[in-house]
């Protein structure tokens, strides 16, 4: 049960460093963030100027 447990802790731990690795990684895909809808304004934010 001992190398059971070591074995899946050892396993835990390379996943989450996989996930942090990944969720970190700079992909220079800006794309998605800067994206413009059909006014030509960025997506997310409204003209609000009056």
């Amino acid at each position: 049960m001992k190398s059971f447990k070591t074995w899946l802790v050892a396993t835990m731990s390379v996943l989450m460093l996989l996930g942090v690795a990944t969720g970190c990684a700079d992909t220079g895909n800006d794309e998605t963030e800067t994206e413009q809808n059909e006014e030509g304004t960025e997506e997310g934010t409204e003209n609000t100027e009056e």
